[in-house]
């Protein structure tokens, strides 16, 4: 797989910048410091409901599409974990006062949605190894936000573990590089252009950027 290890070093190399704009992201500290209303932080479980339930229709049709493919069953357990997530967003909303029913008539902004549609494109035309390579490049970033999010929130706004167990799933997810290159190296190897891989790592780490964005948009105007 040295192939596909050289691609993602490759693609973590070039996107180091924008990574380590999310990771040091202002959100989490403006948290950190109390000084995010309650009214503003229900923009996240609000975005969150409606990317969750959006991910897992677009995880169902890669599913659907890979399900004779080696990338089944690593398609398969990132939609369980999906799924397990919303039951822990849902407990975090309920924190803030949020039904399900508010979560649904939530109006989710265009900047804080686009990740979501991404992944909806993503679902209908993407190969396994684009999708891999995006989600690989992608999640610890994202992971690591969640983690200082879910300090924020125990620290100054007192969450209890129950309450962050959404944020905590993500901060601590087990590393899934080895089944990940091999569904990269997989694609490589039937010929898929590493010049695409690429692309789909760069955009998904762009549209992680424009959720943070828009968080701390929304914990301005809140």
């Amino acid at each position: 797989m040295a192939d596909a290890a050289r691609l993602v070093r490759s693609a973590r190399e070039d996107l180091k910048a924008i990574d380590d704009h999310i990771r040091e992201h202002a959100y989490p500290d403006t948290l950190m410091k109390g000084e995010v209303s309650l009214d503003a932080l229900r923009a996240f479980p609000g975005h969150q409901y409606h990317i969750i339930t959006s991910d897992l229709r677009s995880l169902a049709l890669l599913v659907q599409r890979f399900g004779d493919a080696p990338s089944r069953d690593f398609l398969m357990g990132i939609l369980d974990g999906e799924r397990k997530g919303l039951d822990g967003l849902l407990i975090m909303a309920g924190k803030l006062g949020m039904t399900e029913e508010d979560l649904k008539n939530y109006e989710p902004s265009a900047e804080g949605f686009a990740y979501t549609t991404f992944m909806a494109w993503q679902a209908l035309y993407a190969s396994a190894a684009e999708f891999v390579i995006g989600i690989l490049v992608n999640f610890a970033a994202w992971g690591h936000n969640c983690g200082r999010m879910s300090a924020a929130l125990r620290k100054r706004y007192g969450f209890s573990a129950d309450e962050t167990a959404f944020l905590d799933a993500f901060a601590n997810m087990p590393s899934f590089e080895d089944a990940a290159l091999a569904i990269i190296q997989d694609g490589l190897d039937h010929g898929e252009p590493p010049a695409r891989l690429q692309r789909s790592a760069r955009l998904f780490q762009a549209y992680e950027l424009m959720f943070w964005d828009a968080m701390a948009e929304a914990a301005k105007t809140g």
